[in-house]
């Protein structure tokens, strides 16, 4: 099966455990997606004889690169600047749908959550639920100080009315961040006799304008990085930074690590706090995709990330009643997609990856994005408005008075 029609998408949707699964593209209106930076730092961590801090010198440019496209423009999703309104607005349309696709399902049996998982740090998924007033589960529980733990994803919210004392469950989203998010930081937290780190939500971007302002002190020092760069040819021409341009470049870094989220290198994880947490979320990830009856719609994920790639390919071949859609950005990545996942190759045929329509003329060809598919798959499903009248008809009524009885006759 290389398509799916409405009828056969909205059986998927009311009838199943819904998943999701975003990548870089889901938020392309505002952040760039990685490209090969994943790649370049793996290659830069390997031995190549170069002088540690010529490779040091390198790796920074590239980290400059991915904090200036990916994680930088989070201060405007924060304010809600105008730069930030195409990505909060499709993000807003999307959880607008599916939350109203959750309070008229029609199985009583099936609770009523999505699962967002989603290799993005940004913070475009909270911002856009807290303004829809949505029940949005980002793993945090506390007032004071929030802390962070997988345990607390999967709760079920209920709503008991005041004047009825009727129980109805609420629609809620669980936002499962597998490579942590710009809003988290690390901090040593006393549990009773011992102390331990601890992710806690961090609302403010005093970290990334710290950042930002030590990139600029070494921006001179600093490669130049684009999608184009060769890192091999980068590495072999780059020259070993003086004592003033070191120090420079380690406060830069030092500054950068700072941040609680997994950078896209092959091993991932630096922190020990992190790396416990990302193990526990695709843990999650996991068991999700699991249960029986279970869809997982994958959009904007390039399915270049190994780990995640290959618990897909997993839960594809052990769970028959799982079903994997994922929507492919451009009609040339069908067949990419479907080579790493093996899709053609998947026992149960439970893979199914969905292009756009081919376009003989690059300027009209379509694309797959969050804000297309919401349209072109999601919107149809939603109950449509009842139909107004084809006419009208005045119906006039006289009532007689009623007749009394003549008690002379």
């Amino acid at each position: 099966m290389s398509h799916i029609n409405v009828e056969e998408l909205r059986d998927i949707v009311q009838d199943a455990h819904l998943s999701f699964l975003l990548g870089a593209g889901a938020s392309a209106d505002l952040f760039e997606p990685l490209g090969d930076v994943e790649n370049w730092l793996t290659y830069l961590a390997q031995d190549h004889g170069a002088d540690g801090s010529t490779v040091k010198r390198v790796r920074a440019s590239v980290y400059a690169y991915f904090f200036e496209r990916v994680i930088d423009p989070n201060t405007s999703v924060v304010s809600e600047q105008a730069g930030a309104e195409a990505v909060l607005d499709t993000y807003r349309s999307f959880l607008r749908t599916l939350n109203t696709l959750l309070v008229r399902r029609r199985s009583s049996i099936l609770d009523k959550q999505v699962s967002l998982f989603t290799t993005n740090i940004d913070l475009a998924t909270e911002v856009a639920g807290e303004e829809l007033q949505l029940e949005l589960n980002d793993g945090f529980s506390g007032r004071y100080l929030p802390l962070f733990s997988a345990s607390n994803f999967g709760t079920v919210k209920s709503r008991r009315s005041l004047q009825y004392d009727n129980l109805a469950e609420v629609p809620a989203f669980n936002l499962i961040k597998l490579h942590g998010s710009t809003s988290w930081a690390t901090r040593s937290i006393g549990f009773g006799q011992e102390t331990r780190d601890a992710i806690v939500f961090n609302s403010n971007t005093a970290l990334l304008d710290l950042i930002r302002g030590k990139l600029k002190e070494a921006d001179q020092v600093l490669y130049e990085i684009d999608k184009k760069t060769n890192i091999e040819e980068l590495l072999s021409n780059a020259e070993e930074p003086d004592a003033s341009q070191r120090v420079l470049l380690e406060s830069f870094m030092a500054n950068y690590e700072k941040l609680a989220i997994v950078n896209p290198t092959k091993d991932k994880f630096g922190l020990t706090v992190l790396n416990q947490n990302y193990y526990d979320l695709l843990r999650i990830f996991s068991n999700t995709m699991e249960k029986e009856n279970s869809v997982l719609f994958v959009i904007g994920f390039s399915c270049r990330d190994e780990h995640i790639r290959e618990l897909i390919i997993r839960g594809a071949r052990t769970n028959p009643t799982l079903q994997v859609i994922v929507f492919a950005y451009h009609s040339s990545e069908v067949q990419v997609l479907k080579d790493r996942l093996s899709a053609d190759l998947a026992a149960n045929g439970n893979i199914l990856v969905l292009g756009p329509p081919e376009s003989y003329d690059a300027e009209d060809q379509e694309t797959y994005t969050l804000r297309s598919i919401t349209k072109a798959f999601f919107e149809p499903l939603l109950p449509k408005a009842p139909r107004k009248a084809d006419s009208v008809v005045d119906v006039r009524l006289k009532i007689a008075a009623p007749l009394e009885r003549d008690d002379d006759q």
